[in-house]
């Protein structure tokens, strides 16, 4: 197995900062918050995040932030409004090569300094903080716990840092701070069980209007570029393989069989898990390389990358999850029956 190609389809990391979590957050005071239900109550910590998600959708605002990974540090700058009721998000990288894209109207483009510009159709927000400001935190009771931790500042704003509790090991856990005066996101933190910040994104400027970046409006309105349609490359519909375990609130969003360039023609069984804010890839192929045991677990912030070898099969487990959630889901991989 290639595995120079296999962390390519890792999800990039972000600021990996270790902070104490407990550093800047002040206790709750009687201070006037964004939301109140009615005159002397504040809101919930669940009443924040969803109000959290309206500002995320509709305000229009920009917004630069910083990512690190390695302790290579990359700062980033995203740009986001309305059009016809349609959200709109310019993103780029400040550093290095120009790389940039544009989200709107259920399509993506991509533009990449010395390469030809695309466009993809794409249906899922790709912008800084999506995961959590599309999250179902209704259903996700199911999965966690909120706790309103207190206040304190992030980039020059007063903020307030609500943490979602994993109920069991197979989840991280976070800390996302809401800006109290536009409600919107301005730090998220990815903790392990051991409570240790394992990825940060962290905004340094915000800035709020009442109407859209103009030169963001006018992107709207240029030609895209060329669309690119990917081939359906599945050689079969259905899987050979099934997961016979899941993590509360994970399901199956995709499950076939495809071929890979590492496989040349040999088909590779995929199926991807879903909880509304991490995603996770596994796929069955046939052994290429023997792995030895340092071999075996690759980390990279929040993210990793777990392969077992059982007999002549290759399990790769992708994902923002646990080493003990990837190793239950490998130990659950079984062929379908026939029956099914």
């Amino acid at each position: 197995m290639n595995r120079h190609l296999l962390l390519r389809l890792m999800v990039a990391t972000t600021l990996l900062l270790f902070s104490q979590l407990g550093m800047a957050i002040e206790a709750n005071s009687s201070n006037k918050v964004l939301l109140e239900k009615k005159e002397g109550s504040s809101p919930s910590a669940i009443e924040y995040l969803k109000n959290m998600q309206v500002a995320y959708s509709q305000k229009n605002y920009e917004v630069l932030y910083l990512s690190s990974l390695q302790q290579q540090l990359e700062p980033m700058q995203l740009i986001h409004g309305n059009v016809d009721g349609q959200e709109v998000s310019y993103f780029r990288y400040l550093n290095g090569v120009i790389r940039e894209s544009l989200q709107y109207a259920g399509k993506i483009s991509y533009f990449e300094q010395g390469k030809p510009a695309y466009t993809l159709q794409s249906r899922h927000n790709r912008s800084i903080f999506a995961n959590i400001a599309q999250f179902d935190y209704e259903q996700g009771k199911q999965s966690y716990n909120y706790v309103i931790l207190g206040k304190g500042r992030i980039a020059g704003k007063q903020a307030i840092a609500i943490r979602m509790i994993s109920k069991d090991e197979y989840r991280y856990s976070y800390v996302i701070w809401c800006d109290l005066d536009s409600a919107l996101p301005l730090r998220l933190d990815t903790l392990s069980q051991s409570n240790i910040v394992l990825e940060q994104i962290m905004v340094v400027s915000l800035n709020v209007s009442d109407e859209i970046n103009p030169w963001l409006l006018k992107l709207t309105q240029n030609t895209l570029p060329e669309m690119v349609h990917i081939p359906e490359s599945t050689t079969d519909n259905s899987s050979k393989w099934k997961v016979t375990w899941l993590p509360t609130g994970f399901s199956v969003v995709k499950d076939d069989q495809h071929k890979l360039m590492m496989h040349e023609n040999t088909p590779v069984s995929y199926i991807l898990l879903d909880d509304g804010i991490t995603n996770v890839s596994i796929y069955i192929s046939k052994k290429q390389l023997f792995l030895d045991e340092k071999q075996k677990l690759i980390r990279r912030g929040a993210t990793v990358l777990y392969t077992e070898q059982r007999g002549e099969i290759e399990i790769n487990v992708v994902g923002d999850i646990p080493v003990t959630t990837a190793k239950r889901l490998v130990e659950s991989v079984d062929l379908v029956s026939d029956d099914n």
